[in-house]
């Protein structure tokens, strides 16, 4: 599990994370939006290789290979958004088998640091918590191949004003 002092539970919305990466170059852009949009460890992402990339009309999909006893998944589809665009252009610059992304966990950590002030292991909690409320922990479990006990690990903390307000409509019907 991922070694923070201390676990930030508040969500980062996409305005939010694309104003702080603007300015970025496109190859550290394109690394953090895979970090934000698909909720992977470092690794997984640093991992990857054209050979793990389909891009297809507006959406791209990304094989990643799981680790710490995750179950591996399909091909997580995300947005072709301007960041991820670069990752399909790769084809004319790399070989299959090069890894797309050259620098270390060392790198990527301080990267996520500077730029937002937080570890790296937030994105995970931030796309499996928002994963989690907006279509269950099925949904994540498929998603991000974690079992149903390490989703309540990552899992931030959730706007309840939705249970309050299902809860009062329950009672207007007695």
């Amino acid at each position: 599990m991922p070694r923070y002092k201390k676990k930030i539970t508040r969500q980062m919305s996409y305005e939010k994370f694309a104003e702080a990466i603007a300015e970025l170059p496109i190859m550290r852009q394109a690394f953090l939006s895979i970090l934000f949009f698909a909720g992977v460890r470092v690794s997984e992402a640093l991992a990857l290789t054209l050979e793990d990339i389909t891009c297809s009309g507006n959406t791209i999909y990304i094989e990643f290979f799981r680790l710490k006893g995750s179950k591996q998944t399909d091909p997580v589809p995300l947005p072709r958004n301007s960041a991820l665009y670069w990752l399909c252009d790769k084809g004319t610059v790399l070989t299959r088998d090069q890894r797309i992304f050259p620098f270390s966990r060392t790198t990527a950590y301080r990267l996520v640091r500077k730029t937002f002030g937080l570890y790296p292991h937030y994105f995970r909690m931030n796309r499996i918590t928002w994963i989690s409320e907006n279509f269950g922990d099925a949904q994540v479990y498929s998603f991000t191949g974690i079992c149903a006990q390490s989703i309540d690990h990552y899992r931030g903390k959730v706007d309840i004003k939705k249970v309050g307000k299902a809860l009062l409509k329950e009672t207007k019907g007695v």
